[in-house]
């Protein structure tokens, strides 16, 4: 794209799977992927030798560690943005030092979705490179990382041929401008009139018409959808499109690749080798909920929400006949709980299934770490004010004790030595988690 396009890329709300960061001691909850967003796109360069890779980055406000400073609320981060060749050589690199502003305290917490994006321009030579963005949290110092590998082509040298492709949720015209809203993460579930994609033709070649088709393609390579064919005019030798992708009712939630392909104009309607003269594809995934990360096992999912539902509600989504009538069961639940329901987030959700990461990680002994005392305890009630461990009898016996703000204390006993603590007092827990924020 150059810069006297008439395309305004405009930021607008996408849709996260983004856990709440859960500390407790010097254990931590998160992964970059739940933190920022990134995308690469690769377009023609102005030079012949050099191609344009667009990088968006974006990051949902709930990500940021805010401080608050007279009538306003501030954060501030950077980015690091890298280029390294197959061989691990660093090619390109820009930093960002961003800042954000907030009047609301809501807001800062993820509250209405809020976010901050940025675009970064690199001019590349033919290869494959790794982009690799690290972010950095200026108040917290947290560091976290991403990459994925994107290879460039020298489009001068076909005659015709396709950039990459870019995922838009929305395009609108205004005043006879194209304003585009890239859609910054690969879960494309959860827009619900289909899904745009734009990408740029360079034709080299004279052509006066092509026509595009596109493909939906699962992971063993078993062709889920063919889209209609879409003719097009090609006036210029850098030309602009847009086709707008539907995915079957029916489609099952996991990763995909999407192909594009540029045909014949004379072709037929058969897909074969002959007629095809381009082609692009990405990967996309497809989770028609804001639970993708459990949504693999809806089973167990269920089992783990019992620190919140009570039997009959367990029952009632555990009785729904067909996987798909249990996830909706699932999702009609925790929506109920939903403290921001106007928004795409559920942060009672998300705190409640990271809490649930959290104990498996943290508190696994005979049986998963959500099944345990320590873990049931955590889940209702979030990582304790204090924790202190004792020895009375000098033996293979150690008790460990929870203080809670509200003077609430549990008391859990190892008999073994094998780290099996059991909860002694009080003997159960009564209560049932409730997002308290």
């Amino acid at each position: 794209m150059k810069k006297s396009t008439k395309i305004i890329i405009v930021f607008l709300s996408v849709f996260f799977n983004i856990y709440s960061l859960i500390y407790c001691q010097a254990d931590e909850l998160t992964d970059a992927s739940k933190v920022f967003f990134f995308d690469a796109v690769v377009f023609k360069g102005d030079k012949d030798t050099l191609q344009r890779v667009d990088v968006y980055v974006l990051v949902p406000y709930q990500s940021l560690s805010f401080f608050k400073t007279g009538e306003y609320y501030l954060a501030q981060y950077d980015l690091g943005i890298n280029i390294t060749d197959t061989s691990g050589k660093k090619t390109e690199r820009k930093v960002l030092n961003r800042k954000v502003v907030e009047k609301d305290y809501n807001t800062t917490q993820g509250s209405t979705g809020a976010f901050d994006p940025c675009q970064v321009i690199f001019s590349l030579p033919a290869g494959k490179f790794n982009i690799i963005v690290e972010f950095t949290d200026t108040y917290s110092k947290k560091t976290f990382q991403r990459s994925r590998s994107q290879v460039v082509l020298n489009f001068k040298q076909y005659p015709f041929s396709l950039s990459g492709i870019m995922l838009v949720s929305s395009i609108e015209e205004n005043n006879g401008k194209f304003v585009i809203t890239p859609h910054i993460s690969d879960n494309v579930g959860n827009i619900s009139d289909g899904l745009f994609i734009f990408f740029e033709s360079y034709n080299f070649a004279g052509r006066d018409s092509v026509d595009f088709i596109y493909q939906l393609v699962d992971s063993k390579d078993k062709i889920i959808k063919t889209g209609k064919k879409v003719p097009n005019k090609i006036k210029d030798t850098v030309s602009r499109h847009y086709i707008k992708i539907d995915f079957p009712e029916d489609l099952a939630q996991g990763s995909y690749i999407l192909r594009l392909w540029a045909l014949k104009h004379t072709a037929g309607e058969e897909l074969i080798k002959d007629n095809i003269i381009a082609a692009s594809e990405r990967s996309i995934k497809f989770s028609k909920s804001n639970m993708a990360f459990v949504v693999e096992d809806i089973v167990k999912a269920i089992r783990q929400s019992r620190y919140a539902a009570s039997q009959d509600e367990l029952d009632y989504m555990e009785a729904g006949v067909t996987i798909e009538e249990k996830q909706k069961r699932f999702e009609e639940f925790w929506k109920k709980l939903d403290p921001t329901p106007n928004t795409q987030r559920n942060e009672a959700y998300e705190e409640y299934f990271g809490r649930v990461e959290f104990t498996n990680k943290r508190f696994k002994s005979y049986s998963e770490g959500w099944r345990t005392d320590m873990g049931n305890v955590f889940i209702v009630y979030g990582p304790p004010l204090n924790t202190s461990r004792s020895n009375p009898y000098g033996d293979s016996r150690v008790y460990e004790k929870w203080t809670y703000g509200d003077n609430r204390q549990f008391l859990f006993y190892d008999n073994n030595g094998f780290g099996d603590f059991r909860l002694t007092s009080p003997p159960v827990v009564n209560e049932k988690y409730r997002y308290r924020k």
